[in-house]
């Protein structure tokens, strides 16, 4: 493997931490800016709420660029976004650093993504894209664990700064070690990169997408007052718990890859019920340290699992519009981020409440859930007319 895929790894991990990294600092974020844990969840949706504007129009704006000028934009926009939250003096100036570190997400990973391809033999892409995604998956097992570390010792402040040294290391690597493009043929044609991106299957797809992620982040974002409350972990234990849901997640990114190599939907829709019923019995178990701990690690697993062949599909079905696919795609689990911490916020009034926040997620999965299977009755409408077309 090509050295060059570390430094898309390295954007990688940088990306998936700044994204998370607030979940494990809301009760240093609340007390620090004097906001309520609600507002200081809403960080979440902010973020989120930028990539899902910015990414498509970002990936405009730089389809005439090369991917390795797209690569150093984005990365230095990343880098700056992270130094303006650390330096932030207010909860509206963080909001906004926020949203501006968003303008760099779905098009660094598009242009990652196509670039890891170029980078090796065609039997050798999917082992390439596992390994700049394993910078997204590192993020959830390390990064927000050792960003929360850190803030609870320090200041958050000091876990946005190394975030931003972070990105800093990416940008160098990039322009040392990622290559000038490999051109294959002429440029598809950006409206008809559009046009492919108005079939049924490919807006289901991306609704599924919405929905997982709004499951995901409904209780992810608020897991650290949810673990306080209602099973009485404290802070220092809960650094552990964080690390017990990123295996889960690990493992799920690696359950994930092979289910959908066997059967995609099928397996996408098992995952989605999985998970619809993993969070109901979170209620209950939640007032147990053992079953709470062991609920967490299969929720880590079930819901992890259907990421990245969800972003992997949807690419697939664009044809021929990868770049503006995957961004759009990274716009739809943005804009689930954004919905679940938004609408978790609503639950979080009081120290009853939190028991909603995994009925809310099993809500969100559920819907994911139908929607895959009306995703399958476009796929196969979608085969049936392949036939056709081609007789044409």
């Amino acid at each position: 493997m090509p050295i060059a895929l570390i430094a898309l790894a390295v954007g990688a991990f940088g990306l998936g931490t700044t994204e998370t990294i607030v979940m494990g600092l809301l009760p240093e974020l609340s007390s620090g800016l004097g906001v309520s844990i609600a507002q200081a969840g809403l960080l979440v949706s902010g973020y989120a709420l930028g990539v899902t504007v910015a990414s498509p129009v970002v990936a405009v704006l730089t389809n005439a660029y090369s991917r390795r000028y797209t690569l150093l934009l984005t990365m230095a926009i990343f880098t700056l976004g992270n130094a303006l939250s650390t330096v932030a003096p207010g909860y509206w100036a963080l909001m906004v650093a926020r949203v501006v570190t968003s303008f760099s997400h779905g098009t660094f990973y598009g242009a990652a993504s196509v670039m890891a391809c170029q980078l090796v033999p065609p039997h050798q892409r999917a082992k390439a894209l596992s390994l700049v995604y394993i910078g997204l998956t590192l993020a959830m097992i390390l990064g927000v664990p050792m960003g929360t570390v850190v803030a609870q010792f320090s200041s958050w402040r000091v876990a946005f700064g190394l975030i931003a040294l972070i990105g800093l290391a990416a940008w160098l690597s990039i322009y040392a070690w990622i290559p000038q493009d490999k051109v294959s043929g002429p440029p598809v044609r950006l409206y008809a990169q559009l046009h492919a991106m108005t079939r049924p299957l490919v807006v289901t797809m991306m609704l599924v997408s919405l929905f997982t992620s709004a499951s995901m982040f409904s209780l992810f974002t608020y897991i650290t007052p949810f673990l306080q409350i209602r099973t009485g972990f404290t802070a220092h234990t809960i650094d552990l718990v964080l690390l017990l849901i990123g295996g889960g997640l690990c493992l799920g990114n690696l359950l994930g890859g092979r289910l959908a190599d066997w059967k995609m939907l099928p397996s996408c829709a098992g995952l989605m019920a999985a998970v619809t019923t993993v969070q109901l019995l979170l209620v209950p178990g939640s007032l147990y340290a053992w079953s709470c701990l062991a609920l967490l690690f299969l929720w880590g697993v079930f819901i992890y699992a259907p990421m990245a062949p969800l972003q992997s599909y949807v690419v697939t079905c664009s044809g021929s519009a990868p770049n503006i696919a995957s961004a759009m795609n990274q716009s739809s689990f943005n804009l689930g981020n954004a919905i679940g911490a938004w609408a978790g916020s609503l639950l979080v009034a009081g120290p009853e409440s939190y028991a909603k926040l995994p009925v809310l997620s099993a809500a969100f999965a559920a819907i994911g859930c139908v929607l895959v299977f009306i995703a399958k009755y476009f796929e196969k409408r979608m085969q049936a007319e392949q036939p056709t077309q081609n007789a044409a």
